[in-house]
């Protein structure tokens, strides 16, 4: 089967990831059209894999102090999705070679993720990859090595509002 969104999904698109760069983070992408991430580890097989990709139109994310610790916040109002997640985005840098744990996600992941497989709790196609996952999970960050992860930075990107610090890919769009 054909990797999903390949386009899209290239070390051109990505702009950050949250967790721990050496344990599987999660690989976040980012277009002047669209948006979407890769999960290399999860808790829930299913949510392993490449996210639909979906239009910007309407689509923000901050890292932002929440409950006293400064997260990944998430948010797009035209498909009603708000999620925080358990860490801050480290941002990618412009002009420097990208990490190889990041394009390792494109090069590993190259299926859809199965909870997107699926439809009212029926199975639509998964994936021998997706099963993959179910069996050999890899390896997640602790909460502590999350805590110790990089110093998280402060910022807003938004399509029509934009506060990112220069010299990184995101300042870029």
């Amino acid at each position: 089967m054909p990797p999903y969104a390949p386009d899209f999904y290239v070390p051109d698109n990505i702009i950050g990831y949250t967790g721990v760069l050496q344990k599987n983070p999660t690989v976040y992408f980012l277009s002047q059209t669209h948006y979407g991430h890769i999960t290399q580890v999860h808790e829930d097989w299913q949510n392993v894999g490449r996210e639909a990709i979906f239009p910007v139109s309407k689509y923000g994310f901050a890292n932002m102090v929440v409950e006293q610790t400064v997260r990944l916040v998430e948010q797009d109002t035209l498909r009603n999705m708000s999620h925080i997640s358990r860490s801050p985005m480290t941002l990618v840098r412009s002009g420097q070679p990208l990490a190889p744990e990041l394009s390792h996600a494109i090069m590993v992941h190259t299926e859809k993720k199965a909870r997107e497989l699926t439809s009212q709790g029926l199975t639509i196609k998964i994936e021998d990859a997706n099963l993959a996952r179910q069996a050999h999970p890899g390896q997640s960050p602790s909460d502590q090595e999350r805590s110790n992860a990089a110093e998280a930075q402060l910022f807003l990107w938004m399509p029509s509002r934009k506060s990112v610090p220069s010299g990184y890919r995101l300042s870029q769009l």
